[in-house]
């Protein structure tokens, strides 16, 4: 059992520990003699994009014409000090165009992800001297509360979110309820949305436009007391979105007078069942099938149907969930640290992520506050990725397809992106995206909103689900379509010149402005590389499927003469060319490097950690981690005996009291909410245990040999389920699982010694495919044990 176990309040809710089921999330924190459960929810949204101040989107010519005729410079944060170096015809349109983001964006707080609302359990006064206790425990998805006062009294809470109803449950224990009944209180509430004001860098320049919600309210549904909140209509929602927040099955409720704040405030006595006391609280949304009202009939129809006691049954329905979640892999170590960063991390995930729901955007739906900092958005260039990265190595699909929900809302705008503003087919990936059916590009200015390496790079993820799962029907239904959407868009952006190549221009790279140079902004590194490896996707899906051969004919022609990326002059080796090849390119360098960002190069030698050398912005900033740890790893550069203590020190450093890493510092930005961007960590520590991503597998190829290690069906490309373990510095034991019957390469663990039995205990025939890499057939759900001989 894993347990994250606290002695001491924990005063914000991104601090407090998460309980959650994917859609409905929890956080639970402490204030002046309160238990706080605050909720939180994917879906809830205010989705208002106001677009009337920002100029029209820009279009690739004017773009275009702009850096190649009239040589722009501006800064990609703040338009002002934009300026032609060669004049423009139409200043007013050129500072309009390079304001850096639109008006929608810089001056108003929403779009933005809102906290759902919280249930307080206050203590009186006269209850002195506590010792309290939070005690979560991981695997069974349940967080025990102990309180226990000077005078002898003891309250008990255990606490958790039904698996499948979005339904969190707080079932308290005690000897001596009737004498404490009166000094306990429960208050369910949500507060009146604020004028917003943020005084921080990520704040906005708010207009007078800006308004707050409406005010929550207080009524009655199917006879009971509920909490609503009402947000204005939107293209997503036209009749406007909702949610309900119900106390469920209580003795007794009642609505508190908040004339003067406009809150909504709801008293709640706990229900009675012998000497347990429960409180139930339910969240319904518009997303719900039939709407907010049918979703508490159908949560009051599950309570009522056994009648009390179901309640009690709900408890072993968690707990068996939560089993069967954790039973698909797992990991050890001899280190705790490690061992407890993989599964604390994969809780926090199972806790807001699931497929068919709305995921979170840079924070976790428990823990953000009323308005975000950079909306709380879709962030594609890495920030939104992270989150998901590992998961299909965890052996998690249904956590990592949580990505593709978010992307049918890029994929819709992004058509409209692509045909009115590149005169392109399929799909153009925004920096920025919403839960939200745009009307429009909400992005629309440069440089940030014309980048065209973040369409390869947003959708790289499906084809590698499809690595990892070999799902045709998957590939078929969902992969390939989204793939093909970005690779028709690089057909029509990539444009074939005199030279006969086709060249990707205009677009920068990371977050540059311009600086009046058109080589700048022409055959970028992380242009070319995310065009070459999307199209090279959907030319494999199409021969997998069988399917757009004419299509599958452009995109070779376009691989085969695609321009060189500009700006290198690195001579890469074979070995070097091979692994860019296949590597992602958000594993590496953007200049065009087959090592790391900047001028890092690979010196096992040098005393200075990689990743130190590769990022000076630790002290603040531990959000680029996994990205920049995966980086080191691929690309062979990191030195275990040497940076894996620097990496150690900076999650040390970073974790919060509930395990999630913080991501950018609290002097900085404040108590932001949970960031997500750094749930990503566990993909390069998964990657130290198990990597494939060369088609090779592998066991332990980045591992300290003093540390013991072991870990049970992570998941190989290939659909390879692997077990392995590490032993006195060296592999000790591998088992293979082959979900598909595919060809299982991988790196010989004992070379030359190397034997491999089947389940029966029949050998199975080796091939040495090259230097170190061995392979053997294998059969549809058959196991393979690797033996030393």
């Amino acid at each position: 059992m894993h347990v994250i176990e606290l002695h001491d309040p924990v005063a914000d809710p991104d601090d407090g520990l998460l309980l959650g089921n994917g859609d409905l999330s929890v956080s639970v924190y402490q204030r002046d003699g309160q238990i706080v459960f605050r909720f939180g929810k994917g879906d809830v949204w205010d989705r208002r994009l106001d677009l009337s101040d920002d100029p029209k989107p820009a279009h690739v010519d004017e773009i275009a014409r702009g850096i190649r005729d009239e040589g722009w410079v501006s800064n990609p944060y703040d338009g002002a000090g934009t300026k032609a170096l060669h004049g423009t015809k139409n200043p007013q349109r050129m500072h309009e165009l390079c304001q850096g983001v639109p008006p929608s964006y810089n001056r108003r707080p929403y779009p933005c992800p809102k906290p759902v609302g919280e249930l307080a359990t206050s203590f009186h006064p006269s209850l002195t001297g506590v010792r309290f206790t939070q005690r979560l425990a991981i695997e069974e998805a349940t967080l025990h509360i102990a309180y226990e006062w000077a005078a002898g009294t003891r309250l008990n809470f255990t606490a958790f979110v039904h698996p499948h109803h979005n339904c969190f449950v707080l079932h308290l224990t005690t000897e001596k309820w009737a004498a404490l009944e009166p000094l306990v209180a429960f208050q369910l509430y949500r507060w009146s949305d604020p004028l917003p004001s943020i005084p921080l860098p990520a704040a906005y320049n708010h207009s007078d436009k800006t308004t707050p919600l409406a005010p929550p309210r207080t009524r009655q549904e199917q006879g009971e007391w509920v909490i609503e909140q009402a947000f204005p209509a939107d293209p997503t929602f036209p009749q406007g979105f909702r949610y309900l927040l119900v106390p469920l099955h209580a003795d007794r409720v009642e609505p508190l007078d908040a004339t003067p704040s406009r809150h909504a405030c709801l008293q709640v006595a706990p229900s009675r069942m012998g000497a347990d006391v429960f409180v139930l609280v339910g969240v319904t949304t518009s997303s719900d099938p039939g709407g907010p009202e049918r979703a508490l009939q159908l949560l009051h129809e599950k309570i009522g149907k056994v009648g009390a006691p179901s309640i009690k049954c709900w408890e072993d329905e968690n707990r068996a969930a939560a089993q069967e979640f954790w039973s698909r892999s797992s990991v050890k170590t001899a280190d705790p640290l490690w061992e407890n960063l993989w599964y604390e991390t994969l809780h926090i995930r199972r806790c807001a992520y699931r497929a068919d729901t709305v995921p979170p955007g840079l924070f976790l739906p428990s823990t953000v506050n009323d308005y975000s900092h950079w909306h709380g958005d879709y962030h594609t260039n890495y920030n939104f990725q992270q989150p998901f990265w590992g998961d299909y190595a965890a052996n998690h699909l249904d956590v990592g397809d949580a990505y593709f929900d978010a992307m049918k809302y890029f994929i819709y705008i992004g058509r409209k992106i692509a045909r009115d503003y590149y005169g392109a087919r399929g799909a153009f990936i925004q920096l920025t995206g919403y839960p939200i059916l745009a009307a429009d590009d909400p992005l629309g200015c440069v440089p940030m909103g014309r980048m065209a390496y973040m369409t390869g790079w947003a959708l790289n993820q499906y084809w590698w689900r499809y690595l990892y799962t070999l799902d045709l029907n998957w590939l078929r239904a969902t992969g390939y379509p989204a793939i093909r959407e970005g690779a028709l868009f690089y057909t029509d952006f990539l444009k074939k010149w005199d030279d006969g190549l086709y060249h990707a221009f205009p677009s920068n790279q990371g977050e540059d402005g311009f600086n009046g140079e058109t080589s700048a902004y022409t055959d970028r590194p992380q242009v070319i590389r995310h065009a070459r490896y999307l199209l090279r996707a959907a030319v494999r899906a199409c021969e997998a499927l069988g399917t757009d051969d004419d299509l599958r004919k452009t995109w070779k022609d376009i691989l085969t003469h695609l321009a060189p990326e500009s700006g290198t002059s690195v001579i890469l080796s074979a070995e070097e060319r091979t692994r860019n090849e296949i590597n992602a390119p958000e594993f590496m360098n953007w200049d065009g490097s087959p090592r790391v960002w900047g001028d890092v190069q690979q010196d096992p030698q040098s005393p200075i950690p990689v990743l130190e050398r590769m990022n000076g912005e630790w002290e603040w900033y531990c959000g680029k981690l996994p990205l920049l740890w995966m980086n080191a790893l691929r690309q062979h550069v990191f030195v275990v005996e040497r940076d894996l203590p620097h990496v150690r020190k900076l999650v040390e450093r970073n974790r919060q009291p509930n395990g999630i890493l913080r991501a950018m510092a609290a002097d900085r930005y404040g108590h932001a909410g949970g960031w997500t961007e750094a749930l990503g960590i566990i993909a390069p520590l998964q990657e130290m245990m198990l990597q494939s991503w060369d088609g090779a597998i592998r066991v332990f190829p980045v591992w300290p040999k003093e540390l013991d290690a072991s870990f049970k069906t992570l998941r190989a490309e290939g659909a390879f389920l692997v077990s392995a373990a590490w032993t006195n510095g060296e592999v000790s034991a591998v088992e293979i699982l082959s979900e598909r019957g595919a060809r299982c390469r991988l790196r010989d663990p004992w070379p030359g010694k190397t034997r491999i039995v089947d389940r029966s205990g029949k050998e199975v025939s080796l091939a040495c495919e090259k230097e170190g890499i061995i392979g053997f057939p294998t059969q549809v759900g058959e196991s393979y044990q690797l033996c030393k001989r």
